[in-house]
């Protein structure tokens, strides 16, 4: 029993899960295990990695940048509104009552000259805007190659979890000739005992390529940010 704990909590540790969870084990997998595509699993972990969306983040604000910088090279204009009060009134022969106009003003900055300061900046933009492009870029080669490698390893269990059926039921099999020889007297004890014994190492290899393939199911969840 304390063996079977010790197991338990050893595979969630594996999966991710409280060492103190419950867990119960199914008795067979899916019917239908084939061989899975690359392409849709890349372009979910393309679309759901949180590092994808910083790196997005990222690139934009040093787009933001570079076109903060290019507007220092655009004119600048501005546009004034005044309303005067006059006493005495100009506007009424210098009477001793209140009068008031109208101004308007526009002011047009235009930079002519600014001893390339200004270009030392768009080029510090833009090479920010290029350092996160090309951290994105290598991003996503190194999660490409992440989902890669969890389907090569997925596929290679669903491989090994078939393989052990057909050794299981090969053994069983076997055990059952065995066993049906020893009760007519065709076979010895030691006969059976070696069928039995290699039935049980076909069922424990079974169990260990079916864990295999969950914790490889698992592996490629986390991965392409499906894990939930």
């Amino acid at each position: 029993m304390n063996g079977l704990t010790l197991s338990k909590m050893a595979l969630c540790q594996q999966v991710g899960l409280l060492l103190n969870t419950d867990i119960v084990i199914a008795d067979s997998l899916p019917a239908l295990m084939e061989p899975i595509a690359q392409l849709n699993y890349t372009d979910s972990a393309l679309a759901r990695r949180p590092e994808i969306e910083a790196l997005n983040q990222t690139i934009n604000i040093a787009k933001s940048g570079v076109n903060l910088m290019k507007s220092r090279y655009m004119p600048n204009i501005g546009l004034t509104a005044n309303y005067m009060f006059f006493n005495p009134n100009p506007y009424n022969g210098l009477t001793e009552n209140f009068g008031g106009d109208w101004s308007l003003g526009v002011a047009i900055n235009v930079p002519i000259f600014h001893w390339n300061d200004r270009g030392h900046t768009l080029k510090a933009a833009r090479s920010e805007q290029r350092v996160a492009e090309l951290k994105m870029d290598e991003a996503k080669e190194l999660i490409g190659l992440q989902v890669q490698q969890a389907i090569f390893q997925l596929n290679e269990s669903i491989k090994k979890v078939e393989m052990a059926q057909v050794n299981l039921k090969q053994a069983e099999e076997n055990l059952k000739v065995a066993r049906d020889a020893f009760e007519s007297g065709r076979q010895k004890t030691s006969d059976v005992l070696e069928a039995q014994a290699m039935w049980q190492n076909a069922f424990s290899d079974l169990i260990d390529a079916r864990m295999e393939y969950r914790l490889n199911v698992v592996n490629l969840k986390r991965v392409t940010g499906s894990l939930k």
